[in-house]
């Protein structure tokens, strides 16, 4: 896309380094050095329902500070640009969503990620995350609601080989509130991750991530909406003065893979995917400019 190309131009500039992602969707273990700050920016598009034309870009404009060598602290703003046309609602299918092609505002939200273990002193990596965040539209629609989450994550990394390769687990748990017709709807987003990456020369990483994402509603956890799966290949640049991770995750299975009757009277399904909440393929760009003079721990 052509704000993708446009970010790659700018990345080829010199700037200036700390911390950095080395997955895109997969948090690892790492912290922003103590008093330095770093300028993140996450797009992702997601593509593909059962029927219609969906896309939607999601950007994340991020500023990082470090508050110690072990805690990091992070404000967000979460926008999206949506084009819709002829695709069914996931949350009741006969109807369909409000056509647009618009870019929107979303939201604000804060992320505190603290590091327990190292994985480069202490030979294991530990680290506990969380990150609450107010919403006035839906990045999914692009309708307006007012929503209050929280998400918690426990990060695990464990580095290999002198450190070429870099292996990371998240186990994610969201908490929802939703205020809908006077009321509040209550919802439990859960999501395992785990990956892989290698560096293959100087600079250069290449792996697999993996994801699959759950939903509970009403905080039920023996009540599961829907679960989808995502299996694809990641790709990680750093240099001493920025650094980019692409990561293109395509859904490999899914489910409920029936979602029911659509407007037009005819069923909405697919033979091997959730198409509801989830869609058949992502692809996350994300880069990060340090705004200090430390130096990069992946960089040979």
């Amino acid at each position: 896309m052509k704000s993708l190309a446009l970010l790659f131009a700018f990345l080829l500039s010199p700037l200036a380094h700390a911390s950095e992602g080395m997955f895109g969707y997969i948090y690892t273990a790492e912290t922003t050095p103590g008093d330095q700050w770093e300028y993140e920016q996450m797009q992702t598009w997601r593509t593909g329902k059962a029927r219609g034309e969906y896309n939607a870009l999601d950007v994340r404009f991020e500023m990082e500070y470090g508050i110690t060598d072990q805690l990091q602290g992070s404000v967000y703003l979460n926008t999206s640009y949506n084009k819709i046309h002829n695709v069914y609602d996931s949350e009741d299918v006969s109807k369909n969503l409000s056509d647009k092609n618009e870019f929107n505002v979303n939201g604000v939200s804060f992320e505190f990620l603290y590091r327990i273990l190292s994985p480069y002193k202490d030979g294991m990596g530990l680290a506990v995350y969380l990150e609450p965040e107010i919403a006035v539209r839906d990045a999914e629609t692009g309708d307006d609601k007012i929503e209050r989450a929280v998400e918690g994550r426990l990060i695990l990394q464990k580095n290999f080989l002198d450190d070429t390769l870099i292996t990371a687990f998240n186990l994610m748990l969201e908490p929802e509130w939703e205020r809908v017709d006077g009321g509040t709807q209550k919802e439990l987003w859960a999501e395992v991750t785990l990956g892989a990456n290698y560096r293959v020369k100087d600079r250069w990483f290449v792996g697999l991530e993996f994801r699959n994402h759950m939903e509970f509603p009403d905080f039920n956890t023996g009540n599961q909406e829907h679960s989808a799966y995502f299996l694809g290949p990641t790709v990680h640049y750093a240099s001493e003065h920025y650094w980019w991770t692409l990561t293109a995750l395509p859904q490999i299975a899914g489910w409920p893979r029936d979602l029911g009757i659509g407007a037009d009277g005819k069923e909405i399904s697919d033979p091997n995917l959730h198409l509801g909440q989830h869609e058949k393929f992502e692809l996350r760009f994300k880069f990060g400019i340090p705004l200090g003079e430390e130096g990069h721990s992946h960089v040979h």
